[in-house]
């Protein structure tokens, strides 16, 4: 079955990312330049730029393709040409959930009436919904000196501007994403008093820019969406191409072994198992106690002069109640019969000679000013996790050892 992507979103770039992780082929259309920009090369992911008519979308849908519209959501035009251009194909639509509510969010239904509203109201504004629609705004009265439009840094937008009158002190020619920060500096250097949007949702940016007129005490002047068809979020989308095309989840990169999960979990009172008395087993001994953890420590000898530790070799049920294990013998049998145990039994175990068979790593512990940190290495690179530590810990503590 041919796949068929028309995007114009966020959303859109993360389907492509997801369908070629998983070895699918898809054909994506994009509109512009610029979306084929943002698009970055994409295994089985073919790109074709340009916008394209009625009939043009009929020809290269065809019959019998899946096709997945995650066009903008006020892109109404090209999703109605889509539906109808898939009379023998499959149409899906790639939602965007809307954000764009609030008691301090105006609403209006076009371009046009937000321009009227603006008009009735003598205030300075920010634009932010982009070029093509700016020529409703020319009917705001003084618009020269009270609108500023935010568009893409292209020849096509900057044009559109200047063509319209803007002048150039008022055009701020970006590229997103736009953070609180910006959208809020912005608004100041502006001195406006509204921002103009449309409900982009929070892959657009919406909610950043709804935090930044707050902060910048700005009203927040909100184009709402064309009447919405049903269809499907991203994850559901995605959940529905897996079943329909059988994809698998991708393995994991050769040579990049996935992390482990830095899980912090309460030791006070609780057993913790250390077989062996040497230096390793000392070290893991101090860490254990500042966290309030009771060691049950065995060993045929206390060569590091541990306090409390049972001269005798290891049993199993030296298990018995522990939370964890240290497994830190010099016998490489014995260390692997309590990793075996461990992993029976369902205790997580630390395993000193042998990191495969370590259900969790000990970490180099850093703590001060209230906080906790573990470093562990990935691929057991000890000289870098201590040099690491070392830096974390000056951090920690304010540059004191």
């Amino acid at each position: 079955m041919r796949l068929l992507v028309f995007s114009g979103t966020s959303e859109g770039h993360a389907l492509c990312r997801f369908l070629s992780a998983r070895g699918a082929q898809a054909d994506v259309y994009v509109a512009t330049g610029y979306g084929e920009a943002v698009m970055e090369p994409l295994p089985g992911i073919r790109v074709h730029t340009g916008r394209l008519s009625a009939e043009a979308l009929a020809q290269e849908i065809g019959e019998g393709a899946l096709v997945v519209d995650a066009t903008h959501p006020y892109a109404r035009e090209v999703s109605e040409n889509l539906r109808a251009a898939c009379r023998g194909s499959e149409y899906l639509r790639l939602l965007r959930p809307c954000t764009g509510k609030g008691a301090d969010v105006i609403h209006v239904p076009d371009a046009a009436a937000a321009a009227a509203w603006l008009d009735r109201h003598p205030v300075r504004a920010l634009l932010t919904t982009g070029s093509k629609e700016l020529r409703a705004y020319t009917a705001v009265s003084g618009y020269r000196e009270r609108l500023f439009p935010r568009v893409l840094p292209s020849v096509e937008s900057i044009g559109a501007c200047t063509a319209l009158g803007f002048p150039a002190p008022h055009i701020i020619a970006m590229q997103g994403p736009f953070s609180r920060e910006l959208n809020a500096a912005l608004l100041r250097q502006c001195r406006a008093d509204v921002l103009v949007t449309k409900d982009s949702g929070s892959a657009g940016g919406f909610a950043e820019k709804a935090a930044a007129a707050r902060d910048a005490s700005c009203r927040l002047l909100v184009i709402s969406r064309p009447t919405e068809e049903d269809g499907l979020t991203l994850e559901g989308m995605q959940r529905l191409l897996s079943e329909r095309l059988g994809l698998r989840e991708p393995p994991p990169p050769q040579g990049a072994p996935i992390p482990r999960f830095p899980l912090f979990i309460p030791l006070a009172g609780r057993t913790v198992l250390i077989a062996g008395a040497g230096t390793v087993a000392a070290r893991r001994a101090d860490t254990l106690r500042r966290f309030g953890a009771r060691l049950r420590i065995v060993a045929p000898e206390n060569r590091a002069g541990l306090e409390g530790v049972v001269l005798r070799g290891f049993r199993p049920s030296d298990l018995d109640g522990a939370a964890l294990a240290i497994a830190a013998t010099d016998a490489r049998a014995v260390n692997r019969q309590i990793a075996a145990l461990c992993a029976a039994r369902g205790v997580p175990a630390s395993v000193a000679d042998c990191a495969e068979e370590s259900t969790f790593y000990f970490p180099a512990v850093c703590e001060g000013g209230g906080l906790t940190a573990g470093l562990v290495s990935a691929n057991g690179d000890h000289k870098k996790v201590r040099r690491t530590a070392v830096q974390i810990r000056k951090l920690l503590t304010g540059g004191a050892e």
